[in-house]
């Protein structure tokens, strides 16, 4: 049976970030009906997944833990009334340690959630001001020690690097204390902000280019020295920890996203749902809000093949490339990425060529010279 995974956008926190252009907004009223119409989408996309597995579930936003424990309770008997889990389904939600409960975590726990991803961001409560983050560094230790206390063994952290003003010893700082604090993967972004966030007006306080370079590759060096595989650009796990819903993202795997601004790839298409909160609330079927639908050609599926495969430790196989989209631009993109090789940028693989940690950083570029 095919395998599908599902991405449920949780649209509310009780500020948005001074970072963040994601769609979520501060109507924390509007949670249960919410609720409420996440359960009804769900239901009516049984017809669908007859013919699927769900193996992974993943519940972003926006903020996951503002759901009520009651409304996690009833979405997930909607979930498993809709599709079939599969027995070792990943169901990972997102949590900020300021409103993470001890109610919310032993809902999520008991209604089936096996994996539990903190927006920790820094170690610094100086940073977490900046970032406009409502909660101080030590409530990413006591929400940590909480979600062990009520049985989740797969924990992740989110860090963020590149900020206004940051140096390499605070990154570095910040990034020891997720490892210490027994995180079993750790997420580490670079700050990018668009022109339409409060904190854009602090641009000018970004380090400099050579100076996020260091950051990201002691990340890389240092995570692979405490035991973490370095398995894509910005993510690293411990030993069987990756996030395999994520890692869909990167592989193609086929998934469907449910809430506003979510986004799917299903049955060769990628589509969205609206960034309107009010049009989700009312609506009966997801399908009736899809926009922005994108049927993929063969140069999409191999483009997209090419530049995700390299987001990955892993690297791309130029014989599955060269099956979907022709063997003469393949084997172009096999004599550049020699050439980068040589470079120190990528290195060989059984199957063809993964970027090194020093490729990954500057993949944008290596990929405009690809495609």
């Amino acid at each position: 049976m095919n395998k599908l995974g599902l991405y449920l956008h949780v649209p509310f926190c009780r500020r948005k970030c001074a970072y963040c252009d994601f769609y979520s907004g501060e109507e924390l009223s509007h949670v249960p009906a919410y609720e409420e119409a996440l359960c009804r989408q769900l239901l009516s996309l049984t017809p669908r997944l007859r013919d699927y597995e769900v193996d992974t579930v993943y519940f972003g936003g926006g903020t996951p833990s503002l759901l009520s424990p009651a409304g996690i309770g009833r979405i997930f008997v909607a979930l498993r009334e809709c599709a079939c889990l599969t027995p070792d389904c990943e169901i990972s939600f997102e949590a900020n340690p300021d409103s993470l409960t001890d109610r919310v975590l032993a809902a999520f726990r008991e209604a089936g959630a096996n994996r539990v991803s903190l927006g920790m961001q820094s170690a610094h409560d100086e940073e977490l001001t900046l970032l406009g983050r409502l909660h101080r560094a030590e409530q990413t230790d006591r929400a940590v020690a909480l979600s062990r206390r009520e049985g989740f063994d797969n924990l992740s952290l989110d860090l963020m690097y590149g900020l206004p003003g940051q140096d390499k010893a605070s990154f570095e700082a910040s990034l020891r204390h997720g490892a210490e604090l027994g995180a079993d993967h750790l997420s580490f972004y670079l700050l990018t902000l668009s022109e339409d966030v409060p904190l854009y007006q602090k641009s000018a306080l970004l380090p400099d280019d050579e100076s996020v370079r260091e950051m990201y590759l002691f990340a890389s060096d240092y995570l692979k020295g405490e035991g973490f595989d370095h398995y894509e650009i910005s993510n690293a796990a411990r030993h069987g920890r990756i996030s395999r819903h994520n890692e869909r993202y990167w592989r193609r795997s086929p998934y469907l996203g449910l809430g506003p601004g979510a986004h799917s790839f299903f049955e060769n298409e990628r589509f969205s749902q609206p960034c309107d909160l009010r049009r989700f609330l009312s609506a009966e079927d997801p399908f009736l809000l899809r926009e922005d639908v994108q049927i993929l050609s063969e140069n999409d599926a191999w483009e997209e093949t090419l530049m995700l495969s390299l987001r990955l430790a892993a690297g791309v196989d130029l014989s599955l490339l060269s099956r979907i989209g022709g063997e003469e631009r393949t084997a172009r993109v096999g004599e550049k990425l020699r050439s980068f090789e040589s470079l120190g940028l990528c290195h060989s693989t059984p199957q063809g060529y993964a970027l090194t940690a020093e490729g990954f950083f500057v993949s944008n570029t290596i990929l405009s010279e690809l495609i």
